[in-house]
């Protein structure tokens, strides 16, 4: 099948995205910097060789064929899975939870990898069994168990909020390679008691989801992040105190460039600021799912589905950790937050998802027949 230009307006999106992260990661990290290392510019300089990592893997995804990770998805799962046991032996405790494994000045967290690896395992493996699809324990049970393996490697760590979303975007894959609406009750009547049932083990997730109900009635303690971060957002107004004029990130609301840093965008570029990323995010996601939708065939429809759910999902959590919807849960804002696993291997997927985009079908030609037609590789 020919292969053509990657979809323009995806890319822009991307670069407009990663580009305004870089801003706002200078912004809200240079007194942390100055504080902390004597160098205003330290994160920054930083975030600035994470992308340009990112985007060396982003412009080598364009241009591997998307069939690629179906054919060599044994082997990436045969990494990950070492990859996330060596956390529990060799990864450094931070905040409570062995997530990084460092190398020098170099950290990777293995669950980021995880994420891309199992989106790619269940788009492969669903797309295999559409032959048993009427059948529970052939279609549904085995990837559910590898799954399920994976999600509880994150859980150990722990990683309760990795290992959600791990969760719901293989299960966003799963019903969309047309599982049986009576499979797909089974499954939610089972998942969901023992997800709640894991979240109450520990007190700490307990506190945080009784916080935000009040969080000023626990500002000295698990609500603290939420109340500094309302505090960031109430008086940015429409447009903003001002790029670099924000008042909580001057060491008030901790993780202010990382986990927090759309607190500090509402701050200095007001609602304006704000309403322009979120219209970026949903860019990003209509182009998805169009390429996903026009994709040759189902691997590329599932696959640019998962990639697609996982974006959507991250923004949706990080977004209303800060907004005081959702407790606290760790998870950066993609493309936007400092951190360099988490950058690199999105913009790894964004490449991925532009491949398939390579081969996408025209509107008039997305037939079944063309779903069925493979990539010559």
């Amino acid at each position: 099948m020919k292969r053509r230009k990657p979809d323009f307006w995806l890319i822009l999106v991307i670069f407009l995205l990663v580009g305004f992260g870089l801003i706002m990661v200078f912004s809200t990290s240079y007194y942390k910097g100055l504080v902390d290392y004597q160098n205003s510019y330290y994160f920054f300089q930083k975030q600035l060789i994470f992308t340009g990592v990112g985007f060396l893997a982003f412009f080598i995804a364009i241009n591997i064929p998307y069939t690629f990770y179906r054919k060599h998805i044994g082997k990436f799962l045969l990494l990950t899975v070492p990859l996330l046991i060596s956390v529990f032996f060799l990864a450094k405790e931070i905040n409570g939870s062995q997530r990084w494994l460092v190398f020098g000045p170099i950290s990777v967290q293995p669950s980021e990898i995880a994420k891309i690896v199992m989106i790619i395992y269940t788009a492969s493996i669903m797309v295999k069994k559409q032959s048993v699809m009427n059948q529970f324990s052939k279609a549904l049970f085995p990837p559910l168990v590898v799954i399920g393996f994976i999600c509880g490697l994150l859980l150990a760590q722990p990683h309760y909020s990795g290992m959600m979303i791990v969760l719901t975007t293989c299960l966003a894959i799963i019903f969309c390679s047309g599982a049986r609406v009576r499979h797909l009750f089974g499954m939610f009547a089972t998942i969901i008691p023992v997800a709640l049932g894991v979240l109450f083990i520990k007190d700490y997730r307990i506190d945080r989801i009784i916080a935000i109900w009040d969080p000023f009635k626990y500002a000295l303690s698990e609500g603290m992040q939420t109340v500094y971060s309302l505090y960031a957002i109430g008086p940015g107004g429409l447009t903003g105190a001002g790029l670099g004029n924000s008042i909580q990130k001057l060491d008030y609301l901790p993780e202010a460039h990382t986990d927090f840093i759309f607190s500090i965008i509402a701050e200095e570029l007001g609602f304006v600021g704000g309403l322009f990323m979120i219209l970026l995010f949903l860019t990003l996601i209509v182009r998805g799912i169009l390429i996903a939708a026009r994709a040759p065939d189902q691997f590329g429809t599932l696959l640019g589905v998962g990639i697609v759910t996982l974006i959507g999902i991250e923004a949706v959590f990080n977004l209303g950790v800060v907004t005081a919807l959702l407790p606290a849960t760790g998870i950066p804002l993609p493309f936007i937050s400092y951190g360099g696993s988490a950058l690199i291997i999105k913009l790894f997927a964004m490449g991925m998802l532009l491949n398939i985009s390579r081969y996408s079908q025209p509107k008039k030609a997305n037939t079944n027949t063309a779903k069925e037609t493979p990539i010559n590789t």
